[in-house]
Formats: structure tokens, C-alpha cells, sequence
């Protein structure tokens, strides 16, 4: 402790005091605030503030390089004098001199000092002034500066002296609040990935997972608000995520938020998105532990999503591999067996005298035919690969029938033997859902159906769709008042099939033995 001769017993035991006082806090918030209001009452002054020095990381015309106050704590003045003053100082004037010139300064008037920039409005007066640089080892963590000594008084050597050994007591202070700050960052760190990958492990959804990143965010930068925002259309960052005070009404708000605030990129999937945390208006800005901080936080977060999306893309490609398994089988096996015993029942009929006996057979081999189809069909389902891609004409149409199923008030039978998506143009795709559709509608509308099956064969060289239902028929449909009967629906499916070089027929069934009373067949020939 540098004690000159000069300082009386009461000042020096003051001055261990203060030594004391200061080391006693792990909070750097708390071991600042302490620091001003010690120097304060050691030189018995009115005014004091501590500015912490760091690098430009705020939105704004400064460059990134550029040295500021990242932080700014006084004493001495009420809160309609700090309201009044309105935002803190960045470092002009004399505060800039001594980010500049980190040594002792002590002005008789500050106000004519050469670099000395005026006071805002609202300001109090101040001539006296004292100010010390605060090191932490060889580096300036920040100055003191004090002002206003009392009685009207100049600041002596004496009080110089007496501030410099509070500022190296002060150093060693702050950089065992800084560690601790940087034990405890790291410890939120740990339990935030923590969380994290165990939301992701439980399949919780994107959304969800972003919201605990922007909680833990905000909560590892000791800040008010934390949003992660991601690039629009026009290529501007909107806020889509928030967490903290008055969080809600930040969404749809463009990026960067005003200061103090700190942004740090999202490299996910390649788009543009950022994480943002910030500050109220007088609150503290962000030092280069904070930035540091962040931006590794940041890094893990993306990697555990990375990870879980990888994973998850892992998970569907052993499902996808399970169904062609399935769909083998089935193909290998299960249709050879149906095929192989319709022709074993087809070679048994022949044997077969009696004709009751001989149509059951051929009942049974037109069901096995049938269950061949639908097993077919179902294999084209499994093999459908929908991942991130455009839904198939396959799934549209079997959709629509889980869709008009309410209207009909049951769900109607579809069967798609073959390769449909990959085999029909799109152009035909689109029309071959809109016959499907108007079917099913006009069928709901006017038949009076019970049952509705809708088969569609694209094998040969010539795609055909068929509907049949067991309602009233096409001619029961007709106006009471004896105008023709309304076909515009049957003329808007064939003109759908001429498009296509195909043909439409609308066929009502007399045949009582028949179970269906209307059969709808589109065709059209498929490009080879």
C-alpha cells in the first residue's frame, strides 16, 4: 500500500477500511458500486462514477475496434438527475482524455480544460475534479472519477494518493469478481446445453427448444431481454423468438434492437439468424466476457439442434429402410402365395362338376385377385418417401378421401395399383385428383350412396380411374320439372380426359345382380 508520510493515522485507517470493504463482495455489480462509493467518502466528495472501458459491441456509427464505456456507475446523483442527464456517457471529453491517457488528472475546472466537452442538459455543475485509471494487472479495466469536493475545496496530493491505492486494491477486486462472474457463466452455460439436449432427446419441437435457448441466453448475459430473430423474404432479421421483460411485444420487430444490446449469429441451417440480448435504456452495456460468452453458448445451442435433427433424420431413414423391408416381403412373399393359391383354386374348379361349387371357387380367386391389388397398393404406399418434398398424386388422392369421407358419411375404398407418382405428368396428376374430387362430390351431392370404391390402374400403357358407387343412379337425378337432366359435372370430367387424348364414359348399371349402379371410367394414354 502506497502510504505517503502526509496521510494522518485516521486517514490511513480509513483507507484499510475501504481496502477491506472492497474485496469483500464476489458480484462485480455489487464490487463497483462499492469502489465509487468508497473513493467518494475517502476524499469527501460529492459526485463519483466508475467507468468500465471496453471494446464498441453496440449497434451504432462506432467502429468495432474503438474503445468506450461498456459501463457506467455513479454516486451522488438522484434519480431526476440521472432521468434528466438522460443516456450515459460513452467517453468524449475528459472522460475520453483519461481512456486515452490512463494516468492521474487532477483540474482546479474541468470546464477549461482543453478537452473538456460541456455537460448535457440537465446536468449538475462540476468544477473540481479527480480522476485514476483502475488496472488489472498491466491492462486499464476502467478510470475513476471523482468531482465536487466539498467545502469548496480543491482535490490535494494527498487524496490522490489515498484514491490511487483504493484503485490497485480495486484491480485485484474486480478481477476476482470477473473470474467468479466467469465461474458462474460457465456453470449456466453447462446446465442451459444440459436442458437443452434434454428437450431435444424427448423430441420436443423446434420452437420449444428455441425458447429455452433465448431464456438461458438472457440469463447467461445477465440481461432484460433475449430474441432470437431470423431473416424475412427481404432479407431483414425479424424477431420470431423472445424471453424477458416485455419480451411479447419485441416479435416482428427488426433486429438489431436499440442499445445497450449485443447481437451474436445463428450459422443454423445455413439462414441468416442472430441472438440478441439487451438491456433497458440506463442499463449496463455488454463487456467482452459477456460477448465471449454468448457467442460460445451460442455455438453449442446450434450443434445440440444440428445434432438432434441429424439424429432424427437418422431415425426416419431406418423407418423408411423398415418399410422397403416390408414392402419386399410382401412383394417376395406374400403375393406369390396369394397368386400361386388362386392358380392352385383356378386348376381346382376345372376338376369341379357341380356349378355352385365351381362359381364359389371363382368367387374366391377374384377376392384373392382383389387382396393382390391392395397389397400392391399398400406397397407403393410404404415405398412414398414424403420428407421435406411436395405431397404425391398418391397420398393427395387417398387424402381426399379421408377428407370427402364426412361428406359421404362413410370412407370410400381407393385402390392404386402402380408406380402413379412416378409414372403420370403432372399436368394429368393434377386433373386425375380433380376427376377424383368432383366424383366423390357428386356422389355425396346426389347418390345416395352407401358404398364407393374408386380404383386406379397405371400398368399398361394407359392410365385408367374408375368410380363406382351403389346409389340411385345417373338418371334419377334428373329435375322433376322434365328439363333435360344436368350433366355439366360428366361434361367437365370428359373435357378433362380430351385434354389428355383420353376418353370418359358415365355408365349406370341395370343389372340388378350387379352390386354397383354407376360406373365412372376416365382414361388417357401415358407418354412412354
Amino acid at each position: 500500500m502506497d502510504v505517503t508520510p502526509r496521510m494522518t493515522e485516521q486517514r490511513v485507517s480509513g483507507l484499510l477500511e475501504a481496502v477491506m470493504a472492497v474485496g469483500s463482495d464476489l458480484e462485480l455489480s455489487a464490487v463497483l458500486r462499492r469502489i465509487v462509493e468508497t473513493a467518494v467518502q475517502l476524499v469527501d466528495c460529492e459526485f463519483g462514477a466508475l467507468g468500465v472501458v471496453g471494446e464498441e459491441y453496440l449497434s451504432g456509427t462506432r467502429g468495432p475496434a474503438s474503445k468506450t464505456l461498456v459501463e457506467f456507475v455513479t454516486t451522488g446523483l438522484e434519480e431526476d438527475q440521472r432521468a434528466a442527464i438522460g443516456d450515459l456517457p460513452h467517453g468524449d471529453g475528459i472522460l475520453g482524455l483519461l481512456m486515452r491517457e490512463p494516468e492521474p488528472l487532477r483540474l482546479a475546472d474541468l470546464t477549461a480544460h482543453a478537452d473538456s466537452a460541456g455537460f448535457p442538459p440537465g446536468h449538475p455543475p462540476m468544477r473540481t475534479f479527480l480522476g485514476v485509471p483502475i488496472r488489472i494487472r498491466d491492462d486499464v479495466f476502467g478510470n475513476l472519477y471523482l468531482t465536487e469536493k466539498r467545502g469548496g475545496l480543491e482535490f490535494t496530493a494527498d487524496d490522490e494518493s489515498v484514491v490511487l491505492t483504493l484503485a490497485t486494491a480495486a484491480g485485484v477486486a474486480v478481477e476476482n469478481a470477473r473470474l467468479f462472474g466467469e465461474a458462474r457463466r460457465s456453470e449456466e452455460w453447462q446446465r442451459a446445453v444440459a436442458q437443452i439436449n434434454r428437450e431435444l432427446l424427448a423430441g420436443s419441437d423446434t420452437d420449444g427448444v428455441l425458447q429455452l435457448i433465448a431464456h438461458w441466453a438472457r440469463r447467461i448475459a445477465a440481461a432484460d431481454v433475449a430474441v432470437i430473430g431470423f431473416a424475412d423474404k427481404y432479407g431483414t432479421l425479424v424477431v420470431e423468438v423472445a424471453d424477458g421483460q416485455a419480451g411479447a411485444d419485441l416479435v416482428g420487430s427488426p433486429l438489431p434492437l436499440p442499445e445497450p444490446s449485443l447481437s451474436v449469429p445463428l450459422g443454423w441451417h445455413s439462414a441468416a439468424a442472430a441472438l440478441c440480448v439487451a438491456n433497458a435504456e440506463q442499463g449496463a452495456r455488454f463487456g467482452p466476457e459477456v460477448v465471449a460468452a454468448l457467442q460460445g453458448f451460442a455455438g453449442q445451442a446450434v450443434l445440440a439442434l444440428e445434432l438432434a435433427e441429424a439424429r432424427r433424420d437418422s431415425e426416419r431413414i431406418l423407418v423408411f429402410e423398415d418399410r422397403d423391408r416390408i414392402a419386399r416381403d410382401l412383394h417376395d412373399s406374400v403375393i406369390q402365395r396369394l397368386f400361386a393359391a388362386g392358380m392352385q383354386l383356378e386348376s381346382t374348379s376345372r376338376l369341379v362338376s357341380d356349378p355352385d361349387v365351381e362359381k364359389r371357387i371363382h368367387d374366391v380367386v377374384d377376392d384373392l385377385d382383389v387382396t393382390i391389388r391392395d397389397i400392391r397398393s399398400t406397397i407403393y404406399s410404404l415405398q412414398t418417401v414424403q420428407r421435406d418434398e411436395a405431397v404425391g398424386v398418391r397420398a393427395r388422392i387417398v387424402g381426399l378421401g379421408d377428407q370427402l369421407g364426412s361428406i359421404l358419411g362413410f370412407s370410400p375404398v381407393i385402390r392404386i395399383d402402380g408406380p402413379i407418382d412416378a409414372t403420370i405428368p403432372e399436368a394429368m396428376g393434377e386433373d386425375v385428383i380433380a376427376v377424383v374430387r368432383e366424383s366423390l362430390s357428386n356422389i355425396a351431392k346426389h347418390a345416395g350412396a352407401s358404398r364407393v370404391e374408386v380404383t386406379i390402374d397405371v400398368h399398361s400403357d394407359v392410365l385408367s380411374l374408375v368410380v363406382r358407387d351403389d346409389g340411385i343412379g345417373i338418371d334419377a337425378n334428373s329435375p322433376t320439372d322434365g328439363s333435360p337432366p344436368r350433366r355439366s359435372g360428366l361434361a367437365n370430367l370428359e373435357s378433362r380426359a380430351l385434354q389428355h387424348g383420353g376418353a370418359f364414359e358415365a355408365k349406370q348399371v341395370t343389372d340388378g345382380e350387379d352390386e354397383w349402379s354407376t360406373v365412372l371410367t376416365w382414361t388417357a394414354p401415358l407418354a412412354r
